[in-house]
């Protein structure tokens, strides 16, 4: 179920599938006029707010719907990744298309001028729009050595309190 909730008003629109996804889109004003929901089914949802009406629904994918963002190339078009890594474009003047293939599991996407920016657990990769691998980087060695840093200042600190405490304990025994 999808609530939009106003100081005014509350709505509620009831999908037939667990929505996995949600992108709002704003007008000039900065106020939402627009919310894309993609679902377990591989469907998207196109919903006119504030009133919460159902737009229209097209099928993207068979498999469930996991991240999109609007195309910085295309005017009014969006990037989707399904669950199985595949990355659609999706516009009103078009039907969706498939991009390419990523081979991972993806939880987030960016549309960077003429590149695609994805997050898949720990590694962010860079494709270009033809599919084609740029970069990739595996966040999860920082985070190993980010851990270790902090354990050796952990260490240090601990040390430090028990020379200070150590002190403490000198200075009383002399008194």
């Amino acid at each position: 179920m999808i609530v939009w909730e106003t100081k005014q008003n509350r709505r509620t629109l009831q999908l037939h599938c667990i929505a996995t996804v949600i992108l709002g889109m704003q007008n000039d004003d900065g106020n939402v006029e627009k919310m894309f929901v993609g679902d377990g089914k591989g469907q998207l949802h196109i919903l006119a707010v504030p009133n919460l009406t159902l737009e229209k629904s097209v099928s993207i994918s068979d498999s469930a719907l996991r991240a999109m963002c609007l195309d910085s190339e295309e005017e009014l078009a969006l990037l989707i990744a399904d669950a199985d890594g595949k990355i659609w474009q999706y516009s009103d003047a078009s039907q969706p298309h498939l991009l390419f293939e990523t081979n991972r599991s993806i939880s987030s996407i960016r549309s960077e001028r003429n590149s695609i920016r994805i997050q898949s657990g720990w590694e962010q990769c860079t494709f270009e729009r033809n599919g084609l691998l740029q970069q990739s980087y595996d966040a999860s060695t920082s985070f190993g050595e980010n851990t270790m840093l902090r354990r050796l200042k952990e260490r240090q600190k601990l040390d430090e309190q028990r020379k200070q405490a150590e002190s403490q304990i000198r200075l009383m025994a002399g008194v």
